[in-house]
């Protein structure tokens, strides 16, 4: 009797660990399918909430528009809140294959400090990206040309003027060190801003 009765908790106690063991097994899968859903739920409710909040009024339609139109989206401080709950939204490497070759060593003979911007005399017609980020703007500037705004990953945003050929377009993610493109005169004008303040230069340039 003894015996059987051993056997019998045995028996109990084995299938109570291989359904702890199943159980440790399924959670992972479990857990990513949550996650997905929560992050899909919060995704529509973001959504809605926007069209609610642009369809109750005129001033709220325009509104967002001054903000997310009109203005520089601060990329870097969206994705760190995104990648709190989300995932990273920007990747590490996008448009890799297209991207223009990096250039290594110093390339300019002077600097010079015009107005807000900094005017670097190149030693040839292209200049590379001085931090990793996003174009948040390709098109011309009062006084300044063609330019390229670059929101760095830094929060830093860098604007690129003066430009007669570029190969990016908006939303692009560009790697520090590749080619921005071709300066007019080979002069490149740089401006530097931090939370709508103009800043210098010298954090990038040696």
């Amino acid at each position: 009797m003894d015996n059987l009765l051993l056997e019998a908790q045995n028996r109990i106690r084995s299938k109570r660990m291989n359904l702890v063991y199943n159980k440790k097994q399924k959670n992972p899968q479990s857990k990513y399918i949550s996650n997905l859903f929560t992050r899909t739920l919060l995704s529509i409710i973001l959504v809605l909430a926007v069209a609610i909040f642009i369809n109750i009024s005129d001033a709220n339609l325009l509104t967002f528009k001054n903000n997310f139109f009109n203005e520089t989206l601060a990329f870097t401080k969206i994705n760190s809140l995104y990648a709190k709950y989300f995932g990273d939204i920007i990747p590490d490497k996008v448009n890799k294959n297209n991207a223009l070759p990096v250039f290594d060593g110093k390339n300019y003979s002077n600097i010079e400090h015009v107005d807000n911007s900094y005017v670097f005399t190149l030693t040839s017609n292209t200049y590379s990206f001085l931090e990793s980020g996003v174009v948040v703007f390709v098109g011309d500037k009062d006084n300044l040309g063609k330019t390229i705004i670059i929101q760095g990953i830094d929060g830093v945003d860098i604007w690129y003027s003066n430009i007669s050929n570029c190969n990016v377009t908006m939303y692009d993610y560009v790697e520090k060190g590749s080619i921005v493109g071709e300066f007019s005169d080979s002069k490149a004008v740089l401006t530097f801003m931090e939370n709508g303040e103009y800043t210098n230069y010298e954090k990038y340039v040696s």
